[in-house]
C-alpha cells in the first residue's frame, strides 16, 4: 500500500514537472510570436496606412497599462524581498556560508562592474551626438548617494529621490560710496527632490529591517511572516500580469515600431548585443576560471570539461531549473563532487548565481536610458545596479520572461519602459546565453566549496564513523536526499517561492 501511495505521488511531481516545462515553453514561445508579431504590424502600418497622433497613442496604449502594472509592483516586491532573504535561515556550516557569501557577492558585483564598465565606455544606445551637460562636482555626486541611502522618509522614498544640482544665480552688488552695480556670476549647490523612486534608500532600510526583524527571534516573526506573505502575494500578481505580457507587448512594440524605430536604432541594437556578448565573454571566460584558479589553485578546464554537457542543456532550453538535473549529473559523477554538497548547494546556487542575468540587465537599463537621451549620474547607475541584482535574486525557471524583468527594473527606477521593446527581437538568443553563464557559475561555485569543505567533510565523516552506531549511521544516510528526493524538493521551493524570470 505504502508503495502504491508512492510510486502515485513520485507520478504525480513528474506529471507536474512535465506540465510546468510544457508551460515554459509556451510562454517562450508566445512572448517571441508576439514580439515579432508586433514588429511585422509595425512595419506594415508604417508603410500603407497614415496615422495621426492620436491613433498612435490608442495603439500604443494597451502597453501603456503593462508598464504601469510593473510600476505598481516594484516596490512592495523590492522591500519585501529584501526582508525576506536577509531573514532567512538557511542550515549551512558557518565556513561553508561564509565561502558562498563570498563568492555569491563578489561574482556578482563583478559581474554589475563589467555590464556597466562597457556599457558606459561602449555607448551603444547613443544615437546622435548632443552637448555635454553640467556635470556636478563628484562630491557633491557622492554625498547625494550617501543621502539617498539614508532617508528621512520612507514613503516619500518611494516615489522621490534626493539630487543636488548645479546653478548659476547672477549677483548685483553695490561697491561702497558708489552708485556704480557690478554683475558677477555665483555658483551654488542647491538640494531638491526629484521623481524616481529612492532604490537605494528602500533597499538599505530594508535590509536593516530584516537583520533587524531577525535578531529579535519570535517576537519579530509575526512581522516577517506578515513581510512574507505580501512578497508572495506580489509574486502571484506579477504571474498575473505576465499572462496579459504578450498583448501588452504586441501592442507596445507595433506603436514603437510606428513611432520611433529606424535605422540608427538597429545598428545600436547591434551594438548592444556585442556588448552583451563581450560583457558574458569576459565574465564567463576569464573572471570565473580565474576565481576558480586562486581559490582551489586548480585547473578550471577540468570543471568546465565535466560541466559541458549541462552547459549545452542550458543553451537549449533556457532555464536553470530545467537544467538542475544534468547539472546534478556532471557535478556528481563527471567532476567527483560530495553528493552533500551538491544536494545542499546547487539550488541555493541555481536562485542566488545569476550573473549572467545580472549583468545583462544592467547593460539594457543603461542602454535604453542612452536611447531615450538620458544621462544617468553615479547614484542612478548604483540604483540599477541594485535594483538589477534584487530582481533577478530569487527569479530563476521561467524562461523568456528576461523581458518582464526589463520592464520591472526600468519601471523601478523611472526609465522610459517603452524603449525596451526593441529588445524582445533579440531577448530569446540572450536569454539563453545568461542561463549558460548562470549554470556555470553555479557550477563554479559547487566545485570551489568542494575543495575548500572537502577537509571539514572529511573530519564529520570520520566522527560519525568513530563515535556513531549503526542506527544512527542509517539516520544520517537518510539525510542525504536521493536524486529524485532532490528534485521533489526543488520542485516545492519553485512553487512556493513563484519565481517569475530566469
Amino acid at each position: 500500500m505504502i508503495m502504491e501511495e508512492s510510486e502515485e505521488v513520485s507520478e504525480a511531481i513528474i506529471e507536474d514537472r512535465t506540465w510546468k516545462r510544457c508551460l515554459d515553453r509556451i510562454v517562450q514561445n508566445i512572448v517571441l510570436v508576439s514580439g515579432l508579431a508586433g514588429f511585422a504590424i509595425g512595419m506594415i502600418i508604417t508603410t500603407y496606412v497614415p496615422l495621426s497622433e492620436q491613433d498612435k497613442f490608442y495603439i500604443g496604449f494597451p502597453g501603456e497599462i503593462l508598464i504601469r502594472m510593473f510600476q505598481m509592483v516594484s516596490i512592495p516586491l523590492i522591500v519585501t524581498a529584501v526582508v525576506s532573504c536577509v531573514s532567512e535561515t538557511v542550515d549551512i556550516p558557518t565556513k561553508m556560508a561564509r565561502n558562498v557569501a563570498v563568492y555569491f557577492v563578489l561574482t556578482t558585483l563583478v559581474s554589475v562592474a563589467i555590464g556597466l564598465i562597457l556599457v558606459v565606455m561602449v555607448k551603444p544606445g547613443v544615437v546622435s551626438v548632443t552637448e555635454d551637460e553640467k556635470k556636478s562636482s563628484i562630491v557633491y555626486v557622492l554625498l547625494d548617494v550617501a543621502s539617498n541611502m539614508v532617508p528621512h522618509n520612507l514613503v516619500q522614498a518611494c516615489f522621490q529621490q534626493y539630487q543636488t544640482d548645479r546653478l548659476e544665480m547672477e549677483i548685483h552688488t553695490a561697491e561702497p560710496n558708489s552708485s556704480v552695480e557690478t554683475l558677477h556670476t555665483e555658483v551654488r549647490m542647491v538640494g531638491n527632490y526629484v521623481e524616481g523612486a529612492n532604490i537605494l534608500g528602500l533597499t538599505v532600510c530594508s535590509f536593516t529591517f530584516g537583520i533587524v526583524l531577525k535578531g529579535m527571534g519570535e517576537r519579530g516573526r509575526i512581522i516577517l511572516n506578515v513581510l512574507s506573505i505580501i512578497n508572495q502575494t506580489t509574486k502571484y500578481v506579477v504571474n498575473w500580469i505576465l499572462c496579459y505580457l504578450p498583448v501588452g507587448l504586441l501592442f507596445l512594440i507595433t506603436r514603437y515600431v510606428v513611432e520611433v524605430l529606424d535605422l540608427d536604432r538597429l545598428y545600436a541594437l547591434g551594438n548592444f548585443l556585442a556588448v552583451v556578448f563581450l560583457g558574458l565573454i569576459i565574465h564567463a571566460a576569464i573572471v570565473l576560471p580565474i576565481v576558480y584558479l586562486l581559490s582551489v589553485r586548480r585547473n578550471p578546464w577540468v570543471v568546465f570539461r565535466g560541466v559541458y554537457p549541462a552547459l549545452w542543456t542550458a543553451l537549449l532550453t533556457s532555464s536553470s531549473s530545467a537544467t538542475l538535473p544534468q547539472t546534478f549529473h556532471c557535478c556528481e559523477q563527471r567532476i567527483s563532487i560530495n553528493r552533500r554538497i551538491t544536494c545542499l548547494m546547487l539550488p541555493i546556487a541555481t536562485n542566488v548565481s545569476m550573473n549572467g542575468t545580472v549583468l545583462y540587465e544592467v547593460v539594457a537599463a543603461v542602454f535604453i536610458a542612452q536611447l531615450s537621451e538620458i544621462n544617468l549620474e553615479l547614484r542612478q547607475l548604483l540604483s540599477l545596479g541594485v535594483t538589477s541584482v534584487i530582481s533577478t535574486l530569487k527569479a530563476v525557471g521561467i524562461p523568456a520572461t528576461g523581458v518582464a524583468t526589463t520592464f520591472f527594473v526600468l519601471s523601478a527606477v523611472g526609465l522610459p519602459a517603452m524603449e525596451a521593446a526593441i529588445l524582445v527581437v533579440v531577448n530569446w538568443l540572450l536569454d539563453r546565453c545568461n542561463t549558460v553563464v548562470n549554470v556555470w557559475g553555479s557550477c563554479i561555485a559547487v566545485a570551489i566549496i568542494n575543495q575548500l569543505s572537502r577537509d571539514e567533510m572529511e573530519k564529520q565523516g570520520a566522527n560519525r564513523r568513530r563515535t556513531g552506531s549503526g542506527a544512527e549511521r542509517h539516520d544520517q544516510d537518510a539525510e542525504i536526499p536521493s536524486s529524485s528526493q532532490t528534485f521533489e524538493s526543488i520542485e516545492s521551493f519553485h512553487s512556493v517561492s513563484e519565481d517569475y524570470t530566469d
